[in-house]
């Protein structure tokens, strides 16, 4: 029969630490069976099927031919007080790739099965040990790469976007019922409830929703970094200065015009900021299909950008404020946003020939480093300001889907009230409001599908 990562009768087990030489490794089993499994191979004064919830145990995990693969310490979890709700049992073993490989295969002889990306955490969910939004903050926080991020994921994990989140959702769905209600008792002449009370509790719905929905642009810079996309022309320097800001050589830097194709894209902490740099495809008329891929690839780059790096040579005769307004259409006719650019005059180490008198540029020098800590002040600051509205706030949405959810559910109230307005029945209304309950289901997973949750969870460690 073939199984599914939805089918919880199934005891799994997976190695929940990196790979490679370490003090201890950790084996974790979850599932109906895991107690037995472990006390298959288990050789202790207890016998894990016995022993109490939360304790720990010395023994030895033996192979099937009764020799001795390691001395661990076994931990017991019994459900439903465990990190999945299930039973639940670890094996601290030595660290190491051969070691912590030979106690997993062993369990997995005793009848575990190997688990699947992100299964223990699905599996949290699935038995209503935390909801989706805090499922999803569980990979936040293992992949947090500063501290406002991991702040950011701890409150998420607390339940301080879910919580706000699921009374949203229930006085949506007690909004729609009372619409729904008022249907039945129209014929009736009954009042359901007060028009003007439902306008007024739908409005302060949406507005709530707007309000979470604006602190997404800073959450999302808290989440993912700033995103700093470096173009101009080619050898303007862009390659050169991308390893002036990352400190070492990861770009290919030569005098042949074109050398960077594709965009490259690395992070960086500049002045305790998460900053991801992507250097791109000089611009300029394409002079084959290869690099007309990578000037639409740059394009998809300054689409997404928080802040525009355009890189002009400012020992070049051939710059002057003219070009570089050229180049700031040419960034705009890619979908770059012109109020997010930045001029960077580079080479400011040469004899100036270029002209730029009305754009202010901020002069650097990415071979001998002057100018970048000017530079690096100007993005730490872009940063501050994209992320200074969600200081202090309790509630902080940070993922992609969660807003898209918000935009949703936001869409379907305005419909709403627009239905309201034109004299439509409350049938219609209902719906509306129906559809933005749903919409903010899902953030909770209140309302999910299985590919939402496979997309979700695929993005997990092994182990996790």
């Amino acid at each position: 029969m073939t199984r599914t990562v939805t089918d919880l009768e199934d005891t799994i087990a997976a190695i929940a630490t990196p790979p490679g030489t370490a003090g201890i490794a950790v084996v974790r089993i979850s599932g109906s069976e895991a107690l037995h499994c472990a006390a298959d191979v288990f050789d202790g004064r207890t016998d894990p099927r016995n022993a109490p919830s939360h304790t720990l145990h010395h023994g030895f995990v033996r192979a099937a031919d009764g020799s001795r693969l390691d001395e661990v310490v076994l931990a017991l979890y019994r459900a439903p007080h465990s990190y999945t709700g299930e039973d639940c049992t670890e094996f601290f073993c030595h660290g190491g790739v051969m070691v912590s490989r030979a106690v997993l295969d062993r369990v997995l002889e005793a009848g575990a099965r190997h688990a699947l990306p992100g299964e223990f955490t699905r599996r949290a969910f699935l038995n209503g040990r935390m909801d989706l939004a805090q499922a999803e903050a569980v990979a936040d926080l293992i992949h947090a790469q500063s501290a406002a991020a991991l702040r950011a994921s701890m409150r998420q994990l607390d339940g301080r976007l879910s919580q706000p989140v699921r009374g949203l959702r229930e006085q949506l769905i007690r909004c729609a019922s009372l619409l729904e209600l008022g249907l039945d008792f129209a014929e009736e002449g009954i009042e359901a409830y007060s028009t003007d009370e439902m306008r007024h509790d739908l409005d302060d719905i949406r507005d709530r929703i707007a309000a979470l929905l604006a602190t997404f642009d800073g959450g999302r810079v808290i989440r993912e970094g700033l995103k700093v996309v470096i173009t101009g022309p080619p050898n303007a320097g862009k390659s050169s200065l991308l390893n002036a800001l990352l400190g070492m050589e990861r770009a290919i830097v030569t005098d042949t015009p074109g050398t960077t194709r594709d965009y490259i894209e690395e992070a960086v902490r500049l002045e305790g900021t998460l900053v991801r740099l992507v250097d791109t495809a000089g611009l300029r008329p394409a002079a084959d299909e290869v690099e007309r891929e990578g000037i639409a690839r740059a394009g998809e780059q300054l689409r997404e950008a928080d802040l525009i790096c355009l890189v002009v040579d400012a020992a070049d005769g051939d710059t002057d404020d003219r070009s570089v307004a050229s180049l700031v259409r040419a960034i705009a006719s890619l979908g770059g946003k012109e109020e997010r650019i930045v001029v960077l005059a580079n080479k400011c180490d040469l004899p100036p020939r270029g002209t730029l008198r009305e754009l202010d540029p901020i002069a650097v020098s990415a071979r001998t480093g002057e100018g970048i800590p000017r530079l690096v002040e100007r993005i730490a600051a872009e940063a501050r300001a994209r992320t200074a509205p969600t200081e202090g706030a309790e509630t902080l949405v940070t993922n992609a889907r969660h807003a898209e959810c918000l935009r949703r559910a936001h869409a379907a109230l305005e419909r709403a009230r627009r239905a309201w307005h034109e004299g439509l029945t409350e049938e219609c209304i209902a719906a509306d409001v129906r559809s933005a309950a749903d919409a903010v289901g899902e953030i909770i997973g209140a309302v999910t599908t299985e590919d939402v949750l496979n997309a979700i969870f695929s993005r997990f460690c092994i182990g996790k």
